[in-house]
């Protein structure tokens, strides 16, 4: 049975889930949450022990394993992770949760997240959420995918993205998405124009390749203004200039490689971290 959230808690912008707007707001609202993939796209709540729920975005790729951006689940500055998490997939709005809520049993974080300092830790910003209860009404999961570099540039010429998820700038509980053509792929991230805010960090990266919809990666980055807030997603800041771009991890061999040792709790890459 699933765990359910009181609609009534408040929830706050997470600070450190900066992302960038630009150069026009194309956001689309998803209508309908219910059906495939956008039902598996979760609505990430944590309280990091002060009793402000956070969101944070998320996706399911079975009934009981989600994933998101690492820094949605472990914050430096803490020295730890939340103290709470719900996880909410497909939820339209504050008060409607057609799948219910679930509360979390465990996740993982890259022990080289962890560790790492500056820009060095955008190459393992990913985590791996496990349900207390899975999620029975769901029957269909996006596939994770990998690619070589050469297949990504032929990709990346006829194929979208899509990032979609939950911001904070839009009402509590609301699902947007929008899609845009990849401009650069790394060994370890994606760039582009997709249009996110606070909140889309954790979003799944997707697109369709014949007819089929695969999860190719996890949005975690953009960039601030010289005051230090996301462009374009509060009111009185201006869009992000052209030539700026969001980022995400890229899924690779070796991501994948962690993904199923935290899912199996083996291997010593991923950090174990036990909610109650």
């Amino acid at each position: 049975m699933s765990q359910i959230i009181s609609n009534e808690f408040e929830f706050f912008d997470d600070d450190s889930d900066y992302a960038v707007i630009g150069p026009h707001d194309n956001r689309i609202h998803t209508a309908d949450t219910r059906r495939f993939p956008y039902n598996t796209v979760c609505h990430l709540v944590r309280d990091f022990g002060d009793g402000r729920w956070l969101g944070a975005s998320g996706i399911l790729i079975s009934p009981n394993v989600l994933l998101t951006a690492a820094h949605c689940l472990y914050k430096h500055r803490l020295g730890r992770g939340p103290m709470k998490i719900y996880v909410i997939p497909g939820r339209s709005n504050r008060d409607a949760m057609p799948f219910g809520s679930f509360k979390v049993d465990q996740f993982y974080v890259p022990v080289s997240y962890i560790n790492s300092k500056g820009i060095l830790r955008r190459r393992y910003d990913y985590g791996i959420v496990l349900l207390k209860q899975p999620v029975r009404k769901l029957t269909q999961y996006i596939p994770v995918r990998t690619y070589t570099r050469t297949q990504w540039r032929q990709i990346a010429k006829k194929t979208p993205v899509t990032i979609c998820g939950y911001p904070s700038d839009k009402p509590v509980g609301t699902q947007w998405h929008h899609h845009e053509y990849l401009r650069k792929a790394t060994p370890t991230r994606f760039f582009y124009t997709v249009d996110t805010c606070p909140g889309h960090s954790g979003s799944p990266i997707w697109m369709k390749l014949d007819s089929k919809v695969v999860l190719a990666g996890i949005h975690t980055t953009g960039i601030i203004d010289e005051n230090g807030r996301p462009y374009g997603c509060n009111k009185g800041t201006i869009l992000a200039p052209p030539g700026m771009f969001n980022s995400g991890i890229r899924f690779n061999t070796q991501v994948l490689t962690n993904i199923q040792h935290a899912i199996r709790d083996q291997g010593n890459t991923m950090k174990r971290f036990d909610l109650h």
